[in-house]
């Protein structure tokens, strides 16, 4: 029994196109949407604090009555106004952290930018590596349907066993299994994408040609946060040493005076200015806010050691799968040599028929091996770029 000429189609079968590249702009965008997404999504911000521009905290009124205990009946009464001021140091500190403030907030915008940037790095990449293996699957698929088919007709005609169709129908249903956690993983992905930008088809995230930055991580969002942190923590820490943020006190008084046959009033203002001899700091305020620079500066460390050893790991990945790409060509190749040579005698019986269609099948699953090396090598680039603080 001559095989079927099927396999003039299956020759047809398009492999997996390469990923193409989306400009910086279309990533960012992306990103600011994803953004806007979460902001949207999440409670309302609470408006900015603002502070006084010449007040510490809230004026205060005092109010006294004294009342004499001689026969004479004299009283006392005082009315006071007091105004914490700001100091004129306290003015220069504020002046040093204002401009730190706003930096905190730029960073903290985009340490969010960062993060988003990572988990649509992460689910596009699952998407793109669960949809070429799936696609690969797929057309070993059909070449194995149409060997259960011409096994099947074997069989009916008593040309072949029983055991080799159900050798070749597990085989199949194996394959049909082994799809299955891919569908689930594109499934999961595509949600995952949807909810984090509202959008059904994203654009290409492959960043393969995005030069990483030369550096160890220092620009990352995280590590520039933490320095400012840390000079801010600085800055408060000496200006509570030195007492910067006693606030001067203005006192406006009213006072009464009253005796038989006499009143009398005065008013006067009063201001009461800290003297910064030495440290007002105790022991315990001392070690606590030593604890909080050494906890900031051990958090630097940290972030960049944790960098230097992912970017480590990542790259030997990569050096890995290099030498797993090179390897899989040679193998593609000899796959094809084989597919080519067998060709010659596929028309001369189903078992040269069978040959040349197992040796397709190798090398189609050769070519899918070395697509989704390539597919995660650019995943790696991804991830390096997401370790060093590089958002989309």
């Amino acid at each position: 029994m001559k095989p079927h000429s099927l396999y003039l189609a299956l020759a047809l079968l398009l492999p997996i196109l390469p990923v193409r590249a989306a400009d910086e702009a279309t990533l960012h965008a992306l990103v600011t949407q994803a953004q806007a997404k979460l902001q949207h999504s999440s409670a309302q911000q609470a408006p900015l604090y603002q502070s006084s521009s010449w007040l510490l905290g809230l004026p205060s009124i005092s109010i006294s009555h004294l009342q004499g205990l001689d026969s004479q009946r004299s009283f006392e009464q005082e009315l006071n106004l007091n105004l914490a001021l700001k100091s004129p140091a306290l003015h220069r500190l504020e002046a040093k952290l204002k401009p730190l403030d706003q930096q905190l907030t730029a960073q903290q915008q985009k340490l969010q930018q960062l993060y988003l940037s990572g988990l649509l790095r992460q689910y596009w990449w699952q998407q793109q590596l669960a949809q070429a293996e799936l696609a690969q699957l797929q057309h070993r698929q059909q070449l194995l349907e149409q060997l259960v088919s011409h096994q099947q007709a074997l069989h009916q005609s008593g040309e072949a066993s029983s055991s080799q169709l159900l050798m070749v129908q597990r085989e199949l249903l194996e394959l049909q299994l082994s799809q299955l956690p891919l569908q689930q993983q594109l499934q999961t992905a595509t949600d995952a994408l949807q909810r984090l930008t509202g959008v059904a088809e994203l654009p290409p995230l492959d960043e393969s040609k995005r030069a990483l930055p030369q550096d160890d991580g220092s620009q990352n969002p995280l590590f520039q946060l933490t320095s400012l942190q840390l000079q801010r923590q600085k800055l408060l820490g000496q200006s509570r040493a030195d007492g910067v943020e006693t606030p001067w006190t203005l006192s406006l008084n009213g006072k009464n005076t009253a005796t038989i046959g006499m009143e009398e009033q005065a008013i006067g203002v009063a201001l009461d200015i800290p003297l910064s001899i030495g440290s007002g700091l105790s022991q315990a305020e001392v070690g606590s806010l030593v604890e909080q620079e050494l906890l900031l500066a051990q958090q630097q460390q940290q972030l960049l050691l944790q960098t230097k050893l992912t970017l480590a790991e990542l790259r030997q990945q990569q050096l890995q799968l290099q030498q797993q790409q090179q390897l899989l060509q040679q193998s593609l190749t000899l796959n094809q040599q084989l597919t080519d040579a067998l060709a010659a005698t596929k028309q001369q019986g189903f078992a040269q028929y069978q040959a040349w269609l197992r040796s397709y099948i190798d090398t189609l699953a050769t070519e899918s091996r070395l697509q989704l090396t390539q597919l995660q090598q650019a995943e790696l680039h991804s991830k390096q770029l997401q370790a060093l603080g590089v958002s989309l």
